[in-house]
């Protein structure tokens, strides 16, 4: 049985803990009290022993930073992702390289999803001498292969479902011997970080022991979200001393793609945790937190800020237009938007509505893998550099060229006459690589792809640039995790999207819980957006602490 705290209130700094708390409870103020208090009072820490502060987003890293105003040599806070590079598979990747083929030198971590192409698949076959396989099918199990961490251990990296090229299947060693060449060739993709994090603690188990003498205390921020290998780490840590404590809540769990779970945060446990629940609402208005009470019912909020505001509104119709009669509405030009899908969030905002768009970046579009590649890539840290989140753009570059002085120039250049290209094609834009920047690609010679590169554009192109953590004021809710706004506009796709607040299922419905999370970031006003209502729907939704203007 859970113990009742309010967000201000302490509880033993040497003991393991699960904290569950509801949306704007203040999880996050608590836990940023508690490492302030276990800093000032705990005789575990000394000067090479501090305090891991483990998040999910790099906002959530800024966030807790700021408010602990604190030096990283006495809190470190991170991602899971950094935190098992640092201290897992920087130092002692060297003592399995060789039994991956792993290059070292200038090792960098990049997105691998710009190396897959039909050009690299036909290149990975012949090195596995099967190049009677038709590399299309190849390709398509590659792009959607991710490593499967089951019973415990990572077993393969695949796709969901097996290919099939005439009578016989793709084994998965075609799809490892991708990583293969990606090792060979320096690069590690973020997955691959936890993958040799599994290895080098399977191998060499005293790695564990070297992380609780540096980190006597490992707290963990939207534990929700979760994956399972990391799951088995913290149980290992906190099985063997470290004070592990975790805070988070099972409704916003939407990372279900990656392996978290509801049932994983509910059934985690440690030696000697204890387990509290932080009830109640300090964010939202009292109009706010009723809808947000009929979506959630198993854990019903306490309305505690004292504000009170509008009622959430449903407008009906176009997107575009729904958000300026928000923003006419509410008299503030203010207004996050958030959206399910990041093709919506990118419409957002470049303000062109919800087109059918070919996701370009996605395709395999030039039989020159390498041009297709150098091309994806800055398109992508163009993009990620005007959503001022140049994290996610060094990577892009880094899959270019690791000299840093080289790209930065690049990237600059192409900042700064961004107006010159973004309303031009592909074409327009490989020519200003070429000619104007200078950059060494291959000529574009074939008809077909010739054709392509003229008849799509460099903005449909950049459509598909999935958000990273950025302060836009339009981004996918994925990306809002952990973020409050005064004013909300959530985007829903169809009108069967309305089923979390008709018919909610928070436990066992993944896109419930989605849209949950992003109704739940609003302070003062609230709209949802959506396409089309029926009469059966309107009628539905009387009974519900929602109005229902009209949109035109």
């Amino acid at each position: 049985m859970a113990t009742i705290i309010t967000s201000e209130e302490t509880i033993p700094i040497n003991e393991p803990f699960k904290v569950t708390a509801g949306p704007g409870a203040g999880k996050t103020h608590w836990l940023i009290n508690h490492i302030k208090n276990v800093v000032s009072n705990s005789h575990k820490l000394d000067v090479v022993r501090k305090v891991a502060c483990i998040t999910y987003t790099n906002v959530g890293i800024d966030t807790i930073t700021s408010r602990l105003n604190m030096g990283n040599d006495v809190v470190e806070v991170c991602t899971i992702h950094s935190f098992l590079y640092a201290n897992v598979v920087k130092p002692y990747v060297h003592l399995v390289a060789e039994d991956f083929g792993l290059k070292l030198d200038e090792l960098v971590v990049i997105d691998d999803s710009n190396f897959k192409s039909e050009g690299r698949a036909a290149l990975v076959l012949r090195r596995i001498d099967k190049s009677w396989l038709d590399s299309k099918k190849y390709l398509g199990g590659l792009k959607n292969a991710t490593w499967r961490y089951e019973n415990h251990e990572y077993n393969d990296y695949k796709p969901n479902h097996p290919i099939k090229v005439g009578k016989w299947h793709v084994g998965n060693d075609c799809y490892m011997e991708f990583k293969r060449w990606l090792w060979s060739e320096g690069y590690m993709s973020f997955d691959d970080i936890l993958y040799f994090s599994y290895i080098l603690l399977s191998r060499y188990p005293n790695i564990y022991k070297l992380i609780k003498a540096k980190y006597p205390y490992i707290f963990v921020d939207e534990f929700q979200d979760t994956i399972p290998f990391v799951v088995d780490f913290l149980s290992q840590l906190g099985n063997d001393g470290v004070i592990v404590g975790v805070v988070g809540d099972k409704a916003q769990s939407i990372y279900d793609f990656l392996g978290a779970t509801v049932q994983q945060f509910e059934s985690f446990t440690v030696l000697e945790m204890q387990e509290y629940e932080i009830r109640g609402n300090r964010r939202s208005t009292k109009q706010i937190i009723d809808l947000l009470n009929i979506v959630r019912t198993d854990f019903s909020q306490d309305w505690l800020n004292g504000s009170e505001g509008m009622k959430p509104e449903l407008l009906v119709g176009d997107m575009l237009n729904c958000y300026q009669q928000s923003v006419e509405q509410s008299g503030t030009e203010e207004i996050q938007s958030l959206a399910f899908q990041n093709i919506l969030a990118n419409s957002m905002r470049k303000q062109n509505g919800a087109r059918e768009i070919e996701k370009i970046l996605e395709i395999d579009f030039d039989s020159n893998a390498e041009r297709q590649m150098v091309i994806k890539a800055l398109i992508k840290a163009v993009e990620y550099t005007r959503m001022n989140d140049l994290r996610n753009a060094w990577h892009q570059l880094d899959s270019i060229n690791r000299d840093r002085t080289i790209t930065i120039v690049v990237l600059r250049r192409l900042l700064d006459v961004y107006k010159d290209y973004k309303d031009g094609s592909l074409m327009d834009f490989y020519n200003f690589l070429v000619n104007d920047l200078h950059f060494k690609m291959a000529k574009i010679t074939g008809k077909a792809v010739k054709d392509f590169y003229v008849n799509h554009t460099y903005a449909d192109a950049a459509l598909g640039v999935k958000y990273g953590d950025s302060n836009n004021k339009h981004k996918t809710i994925h990306k809002s995790k952990g973020e409050e706004f005064d004013n909300v506009f959530v985007i829903l796709q169809k009108e069967e999207d309305l089923g979390f607040l008709l018919s909610p299922n928070l436990n066992g419905n993944n896109v419930h819980r989605v849209y949950y999370v992003a109704a739940s970031r609003a302070i003062k006003r609230l709209f949802i957006c959506v396409p089309t209502l029926s009469e059966e729907n309107h009628i539905k939704l009387r009974d519900k602490p929602i109005s229902i203007p009209s949109c035109v």
